[in-house]
């Protein structure tokens, strides 16, 4: 016989997941109500929400590029960040070369002074960095600071004849930026590798850049920072200090957690940034003919426990199934975290020393 010659292609609409969670409840169609339904979907985010609560889930688990500031120890994590993992405070090589720009002052996005900006009148400008005959490189890193809040629309492109022909690196539309904060891009395999001469940013649409500073980077070094208890936090004789950070403690919020650096950052480390993993909690469940985030190893175990959660809240569930329903919710929840793993091999390190002053 044969087979369908397809993989990964199946999709699993939260309808049919919620079904068949009534299904193992014994309710037939005829009973389940537009109530019902809505009560499915609520339930299915609330328990989704507490995965987090139980172990990590690796499909959740994301990059972070942020942006560090002079004197501030506070760093926001992205929206629905639920843990931290490896954090680490990454310095690179800046790229510097020969700066001309359509308008404006060029060098002044290359100056590395907060103080001064490129400032265009005119839509559709460029800023452009010559790195001359014999320093083409690759690029792997970019940031811009704006010296104007708004929405943007650019490119970062690079070439190796002056842009008769261009590569766009980086493409942005309705891009929101905000006046003195950092947006930072890193490019991935293969771009990352391939060297150039010439490298632009450039205005699309309507938008007038206006910028601080724009910065290319390559040969980035990553430093790993220790994570600190709130208590050890809290015991920090002087948090405002300056240098370079070294530790953090997470500050699980409710709402947006934030990473408290110390020591806080000096002005030498305006052009570095935090890079690492986090855990984020999964996307919010939509509506009956969306997806669930999850990877299809975990659909059953998501039916068996809804069908579980839907059980202690809809008066038709036969309360004699109560004792199946547990069981299989039980029996495949753990098999999902049983084999979520990476299969990676674990070290223990042990640190025995004396305690000495």
């Amino acid at each position: 016989m044969p087979t369908s010659g397809t993989i990964g292609s199946t999709t699993f609409l939260n309808q049919q997941l919620i079904d068949h969670a009534f299904r193992r409840c014994k309710m037939v169609e005829q009973q389940i109500t537009g109530e019902h339904l809505q009560i499915a979907l609520e339930l299915l985010w609330l328990y989704t929400m507490t995965l987090s609560n139980k172990g990590i889930k690796l499909w959740n688990v994301v990059p972070i590029l942020l942006p560090i500031y002079e004197r501030n120890q506070t760093v926001p994590c992205p929206l629905g960040t639920e843990d931290t993992y490896t954090i680490n405070l990454r310095n690179a090589n800046r790229i510097t070369g020969s700066a001309t720009a359509s308008e404006g002052v060029a060098d002044n996005a290359f100056d590395s002074d907060l103080a001064t900006a490129c400032v265009q009148t005119i839509a559709l400008g460029t800023i452009t960095m010559d790195l001359g005959s014999d320093g083409a490189t690759a690029i792997p890193i970019f940031g811009i600071m704006p010296n104007v809040s708004g929405t943007w629309d650019y490119v970062i492109e690079a070439s190796n004849d002056n842009f008769v022909t261009a590569v766009p690196y980086i493409t942005r539309t309705e891009q929101e930026v905000v006046a003195n904060e950092w947006i930072w891009e890193d490019v991935q395999a293969p771009n990352r590798e391939t060297e150039y001469q010439y490298w632009r940013l450039r205005a699309t649409g309507t938008t007038v850049l206006d910028v601080i500073e724009l910065v290319y980077q390559n040969k980035p070094n990553e430093i790993p920072m220790y994570k600190l208890n709130r208590n050890d936090y809290a015991n920090l004789p002087d948090k405002a200090s300056t240098g370079r950070p070294t530790q953090f403690w997470y500050d699980r919020q409710r709402t947006r957690p934030e990473i408290e650096l110390w020591p806080s950052p000096g002005a030498e480390f305006t052009f570095d940034q935090i890079t690492g993993f986090v855990q984020r909690q999964l996307q919010d469940v939509g509506a009956l003919t969306d997806e669930l985030e999850v990877p299809d190893r975990w659909y059953l175990a998501i039916i068996c426990e809804l069908a579980r959660q839907l059980s202690r809240e809809i008066k038709e569930v036969d309360v004699s199934q109560l004792p199946f329903i547990d069981t299989d919710a039980e029996k495949y929840l753990k098999d999902a975290w049983t084999g979520e793993t990476d299969e990676s091999e674990a070290y223990i390190r042990p640190n025995i020393s004396p305690y000495t002053r």
